[in-house]
């Protein structure tokens, strides 16, 4: 394929090409050394450094990704909207370098826990322009009877930085102090997302194309269209009244409830326990390690079976982990039930994007993916706020373990509650990632 052919602004390209691939590739370096995963699976192994250093207590480092909730509602909707009306290439470079330097900035901080708050704040706007919402959208672009499957792999990729991130981290950590891990975070993210975006990162459709082409990238997904007969919303208020958003927002609230009240607990809960840095550290790649085989294992399955239904089964092994960790029995079985727990932060990325894509447009889905990401944050953000002051108060993380167990399950039943189908869609549509 002519190089050139993909930057040509009149052309659309088939789907499921060699310049799919490349894109996906491209969008995966991004999705490895992005800030959800530098930062967020790295998040727990600051806690103690924090609260030894600059004296902060757990629940007010926790705090933050509560004012993360509060301030996501202002800042998701509008990245939706951006990146569904403006070309994302520009977008995602300028991300890149304002992220890394947001990263850069944590490495300053002194006393104040203020300036944490007003950092990790400024980390929501400067991610959002390379963020998983926004690779999501670019990667849907480019395919079609592999979609499942190219959104596997992309979060994916964010899984193996799971895995390998804490690692080195903690490493740096040891020797050095965690200043210096925050610079090391901002370098990788500059160079390594440059050069991946620089070098491979491609839109496919661009946004100046017009209705016709729309219309053409539509029927190629075979995704429902707004139309007197799917109804499907296509405008923020249009979400608000739509039931299918709300149990959808359902489901990833108390998907983010349960896995927040943990995950950014879990290094700090097994150092509580016994384990050693390292032992934390690995305990937190092996949750990696579940992420990465939940999403690849999602990507593979959403191309087979209902999205919902799948949704489902993803959230069951994890709420069995969270209660083997509960229930004690060692060390080294709350580090392998870690495993478990992060099948299901891994796995739900992709179905969720996948659940979003099935119900809503091709042109909306920045928007609806946006708005149900104010839902997760709304569990994810309180969370660990609240495992927090389980901790301050009662020395341990139990009650905040059975909480995150009850609130997984009751996201399997919202799941379920999910229709096969958008009423008013015709049965004859086959779902989006259903082969056959």
């Amino acid at each position: 394929m002519n190089p050139s052919a993909e930057q040509d602004p009149n052309s659309i390209q088939a789907p499921d090409t060699p310049a799919s691939w490349r894109t996906l590739a491209g969008a995966g370096v991004l999705a490895l050394f992005g800030v959800s995963a530098l930062y967020g699976s790295t998040f727990g192994l600051f806690l103690i450094p924090l609260q030894q250093t600059l004296g902060w207590s757990r629940g007010e480092i926790a705090f933050s990704l509560t004012l993360s909730t509060l301030f996501t509602p202002l800042v998701a909707p509008l990245t939706g909207w951006v990146i569904d009306k403006f070309p994302l290439r520009p977008l995602i470079l300028t991300g890149i370098v304002l992220q890394s330097a947001n990263f850069a900035a944590f490495s300053f901080m002194e006393g104040s826990v203020g300036v944490y708050y007003g950092l990790c704040l400024l980390l929501m706007v400067t991610a959002a322009g390379a963020s998983l919402l926004s690779l999501a959208k670019l990667v849907q672009g480019w395919f079609d009877k592999s979609m499942g499957r190219a959104l596997g792999i992309l979060f994916a990729c964010g899984a193996v930085g799971a895995i390998i991130h804490p690692l080195w981290t903690q490493a740096v950590i040891t020797q050095f102090g965690w200043r210096q891990a925050f610079l090391v975070m901002g370098t990788l993210s500059l160079l390594m997302c440059g050069l991946a975006a620089l070098l491979l990162v491609r839109e496919r459709v661009p946004k100046s194309t017009g209705s016709v082409i729309s219309a053409q990238f539509n029927s190629l997904v075979d995704a429902p269209v707004d139309s007197p007969g799917t109804s499907v919303p296509q405008s923020m208020a249009a979400f608000m009244r739509d039931v299918i958003w709300w149990k959808l927002a359902l489901f990833n609230m108390f998907f983010a409830l349960g896995v927040g009240a943990i995950f950014m607990h879990f290094a700090a809960l097994l150092q509580d326990r016994g384990a050693t840095p390292s032992q934390a550290a690995l305990a937190m790649s092996l949750v990696g390690l579940g992420s990465l085989l939940g999403n690849i294992l999602a990507g593979w399955l959403v191309d087979r079976m209902s999205a919902a239904r799948l949704a489902v089964i993803v959230m069951f092994l994890p709420m069995l982990g969270t209660l083997i960790i509960y229930a004690g029995g060692g060390l080294w079985v709350s580090i392998a039930a870690a495993g478990l727990l992060g099948l299901c932060s891994g796995g739900d990325n992709s179905v969720s994007m996948l659940l979003a894509r099935r119900y809503f447009s091709a042109e909306t889905f920045g928007r609806a993916s946006a708005t149900q990401m104010v839902a997760m944050a709304a569990g994810g953000g309180v969370s660990p706020w609240l495992a927090g002051l389980v901790h301050d108060r009662t020395g341990n993380y139990d009650f905040a373990l059975l909480m995150a167990a009850a609130c997984m399950g009751v996201a399997a039943l919202a799941a379920a509650w999910l229709p096969e189908f958008r009423p008013g869609e015709a049965i004859t549509s086959k779902p989006i990632g259903v082969q056959g």
